[in-house]
């Protein structure tokens, strides 16, 4: 038996699927969703049996952002919002950008306010036709949180960043693809499969490959072009001295499929 309520959390092959799982309310992320999603993200991240991620949403979308219904004690305080962004949020996004593993993220229906942060830190977003990113917090007097405006300026540019948060736009599945904040669309009848499918096939990646870049892209944008290139030569000699490329370089001679072991 699983225990998780708000999260269902299972193991397909080599790919730890994390499904938000509060389908009544949109998935909106409650106090208990937020401590399960966490528990569940360092589970995944923990599990050297584990090569990639999946991470969607049950129901008719994928998350309504936070769960503006639920009565938090102290609320009302000064600096309330801020304890509970670092405790409760930042570690669900820094689990997802900092793990060794890859994430890819499934979207159908909506992704607003935190909801659109959690698919944006994942590494790979493929979305349904009818799916879309909903930056809603100008719209009721907040700023978008959860690194939101790394990732968008990131992603996007400042200026367009700053004309959606401003005018508290969505942007559709095909804008977010043309944009490069997705990496493909899917029909929503097959969106699960063809994520499921994705995810499995990083699992036959080379595991250094795939952690090392993630962290590479990561640190390059705030790094020079020399600071990279110096940082790819030190990383590659972690790579040229694994048992991994010596397997690669052979099974690329014999002309067969690589058996990585992340080593």
């Amino acid at each position: 038996m699983s225990d998780f309520e708000t999260v269902s959390y299972h193991i397909d092959e080599q790919v730890a699927v994390i499904t938000l799982n509060r389908p009544q309310s949109r998935n909106a992320l409650n106090a208990q969703m937020r401590a399960e999603l966490v528990r569940a993200i360092g589970r995944a991240n923990a599990d050297s049996a584990v090569r990639a991620v999946m991470l969607t949403g049950a129901g008719k979308g994928f998350c309504a952002g936070a769960d503006l219904t639920e009565q938090m004690p102290d609320s009302d305080s000064d600096g309330y919002i801020t304890q509970q962004l670092r405790t409760e949020y930042h570690p669900i996004l820094l689990g997802i950008i900092e793990s060794s593993k890859p994430y890819i993220c499934a979207v159908h229906g909506a992704a607003a306010g935190i909801g659109a942060a959690i698919a944006m830190a994942c590494d790979l977003l493929v979305m349904a036709e009818n799916a879309f990113l909903y930056s809603a917090f100008g719209a009721i007097g907040l700023i978008p949180d959860g690194g939101s405006h790394w990732l968008l300026g990131r992603s996007l540019g400042s200026k367009k960043a700053f004309e959606l948060i401003a005018e508290s736009q969505k942007l559709s599945a095909g804008e977010c693809v043309q944009l490069g904040i997705a990496n493909r669309m899917a029909q929503e009848p097959h969106l699960q499969e063809e994520v499921l499918g994705w995810a499995k096939s990083l699992t036959t990646r080379a595991p250094l490959t795939l952690q090392y870049s993630k962290q590479l892209l990561r640190e390059a944008s705030s790094l020079s072009l020399a600071q990279t290139m110096d940082r790819e030569a030190q990383v590659q000699n972690i790579h040229y001295r694994s048992a991994d490329f010596k397997e690669g370089a052979r099974a690329f001679f014999e002309k067969r499929a690589a058996r990585f072991q992340g080593k």
